[in-house]
């Protein structure tokens, strides 16, 4: 089985240690642990109300091949859990879902959240053109986008991972190392009244699904980095709406201001390797870095590449600021009814040693980091 190691977390195994930085504004707002005890958190949203939060899991107990030199263990360890805002207990809303672990280099499982009006939308990342045709939980659930309720219960939406595999299918791959075309990964999604945005980080495409499950590719971004860059192509993580329009957020570090079927590229040297993006309702944008050392790529030790942030970008000025950093492997974010904002870290950290290290022991956990005007309070 040819499990492709490049998504979005298939890092180098590095053995590095890299001490967690102070923030880097002078007036920092606040920076609280809501949780910890998570198995690698990605998406996070507010679902009636309380905070939920996407693990993808450490995979299982099914190892196959993947790549040249390591393996992918397959499973049903990850999960959508609620999370108590007053004391951080957190509790299992569904579980069993498919999880695969590459080790220290990461999992896919349930990567974006999204909550709307029609309820709370769960994207699960791969495909199952890339897992064991004999693997049941991987060919119904990789790369499914399925629809929550508040019992538990699921229902699955589109297929939106087989699909983007399918389309890429048209494109040859480049030769030279670092690439890979005919790739998948489903991963950050913003729920409609219409249907549900989604940006998938393997095909390189913002998808739109309608409220019957049908799929339609706005557009693909052909980006290409000069090797040894990381990432090596664009790897569209994550997508917000805002009154102007939509905006695509790359761990490239580029963000795609979307119109229509077209985009223009929003550059700004202090977007690096996003993962999250959320609005408020001042016309802010607060995006993830789940990673340092943009373009050029500098490698660890001599970078703070394990070392991400949140910045907060204006959409009517252009400027951006570093709202909170040293924070290690942030993820996705979300607004709160408290009007601060929430975000997943420890994005790679799970519950067992296969996560670990550059975790160093830690859990994967939720932050609260405090804006002007939100409750410090709740």
């Amino acid at each position: 089985m040819g499990l492709k190691r490049r998504h979005l977390f298939a890092l180098p195994a590095l053995a590095v240690v890299v001490a967690m930085l102070p923030s880097q504004a002078a007036a920092a707002p606040t920076v609280s642990v809501v949780t910890s005890g998570l198995d690698s958190p990605r998406g996070v949203a507010f679902f009636n109300g309380k905070l939920v939060v996407g693990e993808a899991g450490h995979g299982g107990s099914l190892c196959v091949p993947a790549g040249p030199t390591g393996e992918a263990c397959l499973g049903n360890t990850s999960q959508i859990s609620w999370v108590n805002t007053s004391n951080g207990s957190h509790t299992p809303l569904v579980t069993g879902l498919l999880s695969v672990s590459l080790g220290p280099e990461g999992t896919l499982g349930v990567s974006g959240l999204s909550a709307g009006e029609n309820g709370l939308l769960a994207q699960i990342g791969g495909t199952p053109q890339e897992l064991p045709s004999t693997f049941a939980l991987g060919q119904a659930e990789a790369g499914l986008l399925i629809s929550v309720h508040a019992n538990g219960s699921w229902t699955g939406l589109a297929p939106v991972g087989a699909h983007d595999f399918n389309y890429t299918l048209q494109f040859p791959e480049p030769p030279g190392p670092g690439t890979q075309e005919h790739d998948s990964n489903p991963y950050g999604v913003l729920a409609t009244d219409e249907g549900a945005y989604v940006a998938d980080a393997g095909s390189n495409t913002l998808d739109f699904v309608n409220s019957k499950g049908g799929i339609k590719i706005l557009l693909h971004d052909p980006f290409r980095f000069a090797f040894p860059n990381f990432p090596s192509d664009a790897v569209p993580t994550c997508v917000v709406k805002t009154d102007d329009g939509l905006l695509v957020g790359e761990l490239s570090g580029r963000v795609l201001e979307v119109h229509g079927h077209t985009f223009t590229v929003i550059n700004n040297p202090l977007f690096t390797h996003i993962t999250g993006c959320t609005a408020d309702d001042n016309g802010n944008v607060y995006f993830v870095n789940m990673f340092g050392s943009g373009a050029p790529f500098t490698p660890p030790p001599a970078s703070n590449f394990f070392i991400g942030n949140v910045v907060k970008y204006s959409v009517e000025s252009g400027n951006a600021s570093v709202l909170a950093g040293g924070l290690q492997f942030p993820n996705m974010d979300v607004i709160g009814p408290d009007g601060n904002l929430y975000v997943s870290a420890g994005a790679i950290c799970g519950t067992t040693p296969v996560a670990a290290p550059p975790c160093f022991g830690g859990t994967g956990r939720v932050l609260k980091i405090t804006l002007p005007g939100g409750d410090e309070n709740d």
